[in-house]
């Protein structure tokens, strides 16, 4: 996954010029992410280029331990090979919460789909058990959208919007595979998408909800009470009309930035 520069260089410009100390923070946490993002990028690129993990490490200014600690995981084994053969499969739902996220990014006109967004796709699923759950805390669409913390800056009139997925969102995405293998599920649904947005308290979606006078831990109770309970978001009932398809089968959203 790659990282856009313009993006980059637009969250520090934001960073540094913007008057509201709360929004400038936020972009400085966003800016942080995407930094993150461009080293674990530039060290798999050097690492596969035939640089040795001293080499990056002096480039870091860490020790090779270090190095190796915190970028081991590039080159793990992929999960659909960890999994033994086994596919996993996306639900039509999970799939079109995505299109929702870019739907609501470029009403928005936001330049990229940030977790604020996918939190607003997964609402706008209504029957799936994840918007349900977030319903019974009092997070509906209407509610979020007006509350909506996002961490990207707003597009001039006449710009592109949402026609890219930001490293969080995308990080997101990868992180909902990950709940269903790991709850022994071969299907991602909008509950699994719910759980990965949980997994990190600085992007905008929790953001949105702690606003919003909740929590992760709540949301994730409330969640399983709602799996527990064998409604239409259930596990094991969660696949919606239509057949599911492989996770890593084109989203109906778009490309994630270069």
């Amino acid at each position: 996954m790659g990282v856009s520069m313009p993006t980059i260089e637009q969250l520090a410009r934001e960073a540094v010029e913007i008057a509201n100390p709360e929004t400038a923070l936020r972009a400085l946490t966003a800016l942080r992410l995407e930094l993150d993002a461009a080293e674990a990028n530039l060290v798999q690129r050097a690492l596969r280029g035939g640089a040795s993990w001293s080499q990056v490490a002096r480039a870091l200014g860490i020790t090779k331990q270090a190095a190796h600690r915190k970028y081991r995981h590039l080159f793990e084994q992929p999960l659909a090979a960890a999994l033994a053969g086994s596919k996993i499969l996306a639900t039509t739902d999970a799939r079109r919460s995505v299109q929702f996220a870019r739907e609501e990014a470029a009403r928005l006109s936001q330049p990229a789909i940030g977790t604020e967004h996918v939190l607003l796709g997964i609402l706008r699923c209504q029957q799936s058990g994840a918007a349900k759950a977030l319903n019974a805390l009092g997070v509906t669409l209407e509610s979020a959208r007006l509350c909506l913390q996002t961490t990207l800056p707003g597009l001039p009139p006449g710009a592109a919007a949402g026609e890219t997925v930001t490293v969080q969102a995308g990080r997101i995405l990868e992180r909902a595979v990950r709940e269903a293998a790991k709850r022994g599920e071969r299907l991602v649904g909008v509950e699994h998408l719910l759980l990965a947005l949980l997994s990190d308290s600085r992007n905008g979606a929790v953001q949105t909800l702690e606003t919003l006078r909740t929590t992760p831990a709540k949301v994730r109770r409330q969640l399983e009470l709602e799996w527990a309970g064998g409604g239409p978001g259930a596990r094991g009932a969660a696949v919606p009309a239509g057949e599911p398809v492989p996770a890593d089968a084109p989203v109906p959203a778009a490309p994630v930035v270069e």
